[in-house]
């Protein structure tokens, strides 16, 4: 950030200090490292400062107006005594949901007349993919045709029998071999049905069929699911056979990460924990879900255990069979024996290297900070533990740090120039 852009953000330093020296204040050149917010290791590593070390950031405030709090985000936190939240760090991969992929095939063997889709095309649940010609619909369309016929004259038959039984003209028996007729014929029309369907006519589709319309032998391959065409292996004109596969569809809305876990680290692993997914090609995005399962085999080759988490995918950024890096949310280490924890836990990005210290910034009153130097145990990707300068409860700097932390430098650094 240039002095030009903090100036825009109305920042102003309040020197709370009483003695005319520059102890505590960096010096021109001083270390900046750490301006990504990476905590520094803790005091005393930075021999190359030795005048940055002291008491000198505990005489200092930084002090923003409320629009200067607006325009530079600031967010506040409270450290916590608790255990640090663990990680585990492994490699992932994204493939489709069991549930989420579909291949639609012909089912009977036939030849390809039309391709209504394109590969890439988006589709709904019982959309037309392809129309195919089959000399094996004509049979089946014309079958059940004749049983619907058959079950037509058998219902008439049973009721013209029945009207004769209360005339008293015929006997009861004809009654029955008229239902046991009819029974049979609508047996046929079931059976029929069902083939149809099982060709892909629709109930709609076979609901319409008349005996006095000419019907093709054509009959539609639809799509089982709403998703994406992501594999177009048919060809128009094409013959195929009934087990072939015409059409792959995919639901990109939602994938699975599918996760390698070492047998060694697997017990540390349960359904709900939280995981975030970096991907290589997509450096700036971060992608959250959740542990949906824990495979239940050992793969024997590398010794890992296959675990699944379910991610979502709106924007489409993320495509099966892509590689990404998994952070899962493990938990930290056991608390000490009194069950109090053993450190003070706060946001990592919280943490800001001042002059070869670890820094953080504590409120101290209304939009008024102080620089606290303390010393930064174990981290994780998202938090630090402080072992010496909190005590737990402090309101203390996250998102914003970093803007404090230049402040103060530029305005040390000018006390050095007086």
């Amino acid at each position: 950030m240039t002095r030009a852009q903090i100036g825009l953000l109305g920042l102003v330093v309040a020197l709370a200090g009483c003695g005319a020296g520059t102890e505590g204040h960096l010096p021109p050149g001083a270390d900046h490292a750490g301006e990504k917010g990476e905590p520094h290791a803790g005091p005393g590593e930075d021999a190359g400062h030795p005048e940055a070390h002291g008491e000198g950031h505990e005489r200092e405030e930084v002090a923003l107006t409320p629009e200067a709090m607006r325009s530079a985000e600031i967010r506040l936190v409270t450290a916590e005594r608790r255990p640090l939240s663990g990680t585990l760090t492994v490699p992932a991969r994204f493939a489709f949901t069991q549930d989420g992929v579909v291949k639609v095939g012909a089912r009977v063997a036939g030849r390809v007349a039309e391709i209504p889709v394109r590969l890439g095309q988006d589709v709904r649940r019982g959309q037309v993919l392809a129309l195919m010609e089959s000399p094996e619909l004509g049979q089946a369309r014309a079958e059940y045709l004749a049983a619907a016929k058959r079950a037509q004259v058998a219902e008439t038959n049973l009721d013209r029998a029945r009207g004769l039984v209360d005339k008293g003209i015929s006997a009861a028996r004809d009654v029955r071999e008229a239902e046991a007729d009819l029974a049979e014929a609508q047996a046929a029309v079931d059976t029929a049905d069902a083939r149809l369907h099982a060709l892909g006519l629709s109930e709609a589709e076979v609901k319409a069929l008349k005996a006095d319309e000419h019907f093709s032998s054509q009959f539609p391959l639809r799509s089982p699911l709403t998703g994406t065409v992501v594999q177009v292996d048919a060809t128009l004109g094409e013959s195929v056979e009934g087990a072939s596969h015409l059409f792959t569809v995919g639901d990109l809305s939602r994938l699975w990460a599918i996760l390698e876990i070492a047998e060694s680290d697997v017990a540390r692993v349960r359904p709900g924990q939280p995981v975030a997914l970096t991907v290589g090609s997509l450096p700036e995005a971060r992608f959250e879900g959740k542990v949906d399962y824990v495979g239940d085999v050992v793969e024997e080759q590398s010794r890992t255990v296959e675990v699944r988490v379910a991610v979502g995918n709106p924007e489409r950024a993320l495509k099966p069979g892509m590689f990404a890096t998994a952070e899962i949310a493990v938990g930290g280490a056991p608390e000490a024996p009194t069950g109090a924890p053993s450190a003070v836990v706060i946001p990592r990005e919280a943490v800001q290297a001042v002059g070869g210290e670890a820094v953080v910034f504590v409120a101290v009153g209304p939009n008024r900070f102080r620089p606290v130097e303390v010393e930064v145990g174990a981290t994780t990707a998202s938090e630090a533990e402080v072992r010496i300068g909190l005590t737990g409860g402090e309101t203390v700097v996250a998102r914003g740090a970093f803007i404090l932390k230049s402040e103060l430098s530029k305005e040390s650094m000018g006390d050095h120039d007086h």
